[in-house]
């Protein structure tokens, strides 16, 4: 999910549009074997891997399938990339972002290596 989530980095800067930011990040996780899992199974998969943070929960930009809000710079958002896979657990990050010209700049000041609880 780091690597899903590092396409994301490089990719969504501003000018992107947020349903091909979805599309990368979906197609990296099937490129890497997630397909099946990523962001849920069956019915249960959840539609969208980001959404923008300000007021609300969850709100525009949302990274989803069809969206086609253009990022812009400045603009807040949390990527949110996961596998879950039903009787073994769910593998995942989530990380608070601000759009550039150049890709996306994490506000977060923990690494990012792997933690197994």
């Amino acid at each position: 999910m780091l690597t899903v989530q590092q396409v994301a980095v490089e990719a969504g800067r501003a000018g992107v549009v947020t349903g091909e930011l979805y599309e990368l990040m979906v197609n990296k996780a099937a490129s890497l074997g997630y397909e099946e899992y990523f962001m849920g199974t069956g019915d249960r998969k959840i539609r969208f891997t980001g959404h923008g943070l300000g007021l609300e929960l969850d709100e525009f930009p949302f990274i989803a399938k069809g969206q086609t809000l253009v990022l812009q710079e400045g603009m807040a958002l949390a990527l949110e990339p996961k596998a879950i896979m039903p009787g073994k657990g769910v593998v995942g990050i989530e990380n608070t972002f601000v759009v550039t010209d150049k890709g996306l700049k994490s506000l977060a000041h923990y690494p990012e290596n792997i933690i197994v609880l």
